[in-house]
């Protein structure tokens, strides 16, 4: 368990670091002058408090914060509280036995907020203790090594109690007063039942038993603890939360109140349904906070934010009706965000979203002078729903005289290296059609550097066996290769979970589309498009090879790309599935061409058999052990390679399974990279379980629901660390071959 000494200690180096100047100096937040008009705070102010969720980049722009702290008088981080961003994965990866039972946690992304609360008298809602989202796996882990099993369940839970204890202790201790409620346990129920969990796999159901157990021993003195979930407002949702969590965590009286998350639609949920599910919280005699709100709505008409603004009137009539009445203690209602152009929905829905108050330059909307209406008007003025809010807005018109220069992001620190991030389609509207897409659009997650130097370029293609892009083979191996200089792309291309829809020359398509849309951007994303190297694992490596050899055939309909090059100057091959024949890989070429492929189908994805003269230099490694691809199919296409005198480099190690990604110390550590190589397959799964996969089978639709729903999944091992000291030099060999290849470009 952490003493509070060396508590203090953390957060003496940390405030020494992240000082209150050092972070805010640059940002004024002081009015640009005294406002006497009204505003949410104040016309709240005798019922509860109005809140709203910030991100970093909020934080670090003066006219977000201005607005924050002249509307509301409660915030909520956005992420920057939630269990993966207080576990210090450096610390307790490099030194797991030190810190096998007592986390190593760090603060520097909580501390910025709490000195801005201190410093301008806000309060906070701390968000969130525990989550089964972003709580890393490694945290449940042997050896925090996600490569390793489950630890178990005393282990877990002396690593819960010491976690709670050391966020709890660092903030009352140092910012005494700033957190009024903590969300102490979010989302524990889906589908009628407790949610299947690495929580529940791996402490059990009564896992958030404990962590208020630990959240009540540990709190300060007013500090309330809250349960928090999502379409709380569904009657079986509703009552099983009731019956299921709260009722058990007051017998025992370890929380405080419920908190309603509130992601609203324009027709959901019924208004009816959510105001009973307030009047029936509240009866418990618990405090009731709504914690998320927002209301998606992807049509910014004026009729349509009209609409939008009587539904908010309609649910803060509830708010207010309950307070008043007695029904419900609401004690703080927290807006998921700021600005229209800050809000969550809009990545979430896949569409731009239009769902809170404020919008652009913190202009208001015709839905802030609805919520305004109903604390300043009486019940009987509030009652026409064709009001359009004239009154309130002649009387109290919202006006925010804000300078350019406070809209600047200003100081925002960056932890790591700098990288630009971010993800772009390959296809434009109507290009992409594969059957079972599922919404989904091939892309590539750029890892580009800051500067404005021309580097070689990296495009990594994950595996997965033609059914998922695997995460450990997307942002591994991309910042190994960024990491020694170059700028790199990942593709999340086609592929089929479900196994129902051959994919033909769709992969290769996308790759071939892939590397013409970043040539033809070369001079945005400062890459050298004569130096383009593709690098793919597995069946990865499978749309990576066949590239190699068929890219003369791939013809790109679009006239914006059809005279762009689509061959790649340097071809890196891990573990890769080359042949159709003997030493096949039966699932790729399976789910690749379905199960009746004929001939010349085989013929010309066995990539052995059509190595051409123009082929590209290779560089291919593998492992004897290999269980899952057999070697012979890196010798089959090193020897097609030979006979074709292209350029090629070729290692096999003795040991080692299928799967080793790069095989570098992050690997070993047993970090897994992001998982946004894995969105068709969730998006596929998903569909399945609604009943509307495409072409799937019973038998599939119940395999798949198995693989992703039951809260099962295929228990991790172990590695040998000895592998670090043969194939764990790969990625130095290819390297080093990268580099002989681009000086002999120059």
């Amino acid at each position: 368990m952490r003493s509070a000494s060396e508590i203090d200690f953390v957060s003496l180096k940390l405030q020494k670091i992240y000082c209150t100047k050092s972070i805010f100096a640059h940002i004024d937040i002081t009015p640009d002058n005294e406002r006497t008009i009204m505003n949410l705070k104040t016309a709240y102010e005798p019922y509860f408090k109005i809140g709203a969720a910030i991100s970093r980049w909020n934080l670090h722009t003066a006219a977000h914060m201005k607005l924050l702290t002249e509307q509301f008088n409660s915030f909520t981080c956005e992420n920057d509280m939630k269990p993966m961003y207080f576990l210090d994965m450096e610390k307790n990866k490099e030194q797991p036995e030190k810190y096998n039972l007592s986390p190593a946690l760090t603060f520097e992304n909580a501390i910025p907020y709490l000195e801005f609360a201190r410093e301008n008298g806000i309060s906070m809602r701390g968000h969130t203790l525990v989550w089964h989202n972003q709580t890393p796996k490694w945290f449940f882990c042997e050896n925090y090594n996600e490569l390793f099993p489950y630890a178990d369940r005393e282990t877990i839970l002396k690593r819960l109690e010491s976690y709670i204890h050391g966020v709890l202790d660092f903030v009352q201790t140092n910012y005494p007063g700033i957190i009024y409620a903590w969300d102490v346990v979010n989302e524990i129920v889906d589908e009628g039942a407790f949610r299947k969990s690495i929580w529940t796999k791996t402490v059990g159901e009564d896992f958030f038993i404990k962590a208020f157990e630990y959240a009540r021993k540990y709190v300060a003195p007013g500090v309330d603890l809250f349960y928090n979930d999502y379409e709380a407002a569904e009657p079986w949702k509703r009552d099983y939360i009731i019956e299921h969590v709260l009722k058990p965590l007051m017998e025992k009286k370890l929380v405080d109140g419920m908190g309603m998350q509130s992601h609203l639609l324009m027709d959901h949920p019924d208004l009816g349904n959510y105001k009973t599910a307030v009047e029936m919280y509240g009866a418990l005699g618990l405090k009731l906070n709504i914690t998320e709100l927002d209301m998606h709505n992807a049509d910014p008409s004026d009729e349509s934010m009209h609409a939008l603004a009587l539904r908010y009137k309609e649910f803060f009539k509830i708010y207010l009706d309950a307070k008043k009445s007695g029904k419900a203690n609401i004690t703080s209602v927290t807006f998921w965000n700021l600005r229209d152009e800050d809000s969550w929905l809009t990545g979430f829905r896949r569409e731009t979203s239009y769902p809170l108050l404020f919008q652009g330059k913190c202009l208001a909307k015709e839905a802030y002078y609805a919520v305004l209406e109903v604390a300043l008007k009486s019940a009987e003025d509030t009652g026409n729903t064709d009001s359009d809010f004239a009154d309130i807005k002649e009387q109290y018109k919202w006006e925010p005289d804000y300078s350019d220069e406070d809209y600047l992001l200003k100081g925002m620190p960056q932890n790591g290296p700098q990288i630009k991030r971010f993800r772009e389609n390959i296809y434009q509207d109507g290009e992409y059609n594969y059957a079972a897409a599922y919404g989904f659009t091939p892309n590539v997650f750029a890892y580009l550097h800051e500067d404005n130097e021309k580097r070689p370029c990296m495009l990594v293609i994950p595996g997965g066996g033609y059914c998922m892009c695997c995460s450990h083979e997307g942002e591994l191996p991309a910042m190994e290769f960024f990491g020694r200089g170059m700028n790199v792309f990942v593709l999340s291309y086609t592929t089929d979970i479900t196994m129902s829809v051959p994919l033909k020359k769709q992969p290769l398509e996308d790759i071939s589309r892939a590397v013409r849309f970043i040539r033809k951007n070369a001079d945005k994303y400062n890459i050298d498009p004569e130096k383009f190297f593709i690098m793919g694992f597995s069946a990865g490596a499978h749309v990576c090879g066949s590239l190699a050899v068929h890219f003369d055939d791939i013809k790109d309909t679009n006239p914006e790309y059809a005279g762009i090059s689509n061959r790649p100057d340097g071809v890196i091959l891990s573990y890769p599935v080359i042949t159709t024949g003997e030493f096949t890989h039966k699932d790729s070429v399976r789910t690749l061409l379905g199960d009746n492929p004929d001939a010349k189908e085989l013929e010309y994805f066995s990539l052995e058999k059509q190595v051409k003269d123009n082929t590209p230099p290779c560089f291919l490694w593998q492992t004897q052990e290999d269980s899952a691809v057999p070697v012979e199919n890196s010798y089959l296409f090193a020897m097609a390679l030979r006979k074709k005198n292209i350029p090629f480099a070729h290692y096999v190690f003795p040991a080692g399974h299928h799967g080793l990604t790069i095989a570098n110390k992050t690997f070993f550590q047993g970090w897994s990279g992001g998982d946004y190589t894995m969105e068709q397959v969730m998006r596929a799964a998903f569909a399945v379980k609604e009943g509307k996969g495409v072409n799937v089978s019973d038998k599939r639709r119940e395999e798949l629901i198995e693989q992703f729903f039951s809260g099962n999944e295929m228990p991790a091992s172990g590695i040998d660390m000895s592998l670090k000291e043969d194939v764990g030099y790969w990625s130095d060999l290819a390297w080093a071959w990268i580099k002989r290849l681009c000086a002999s470009c120059k």
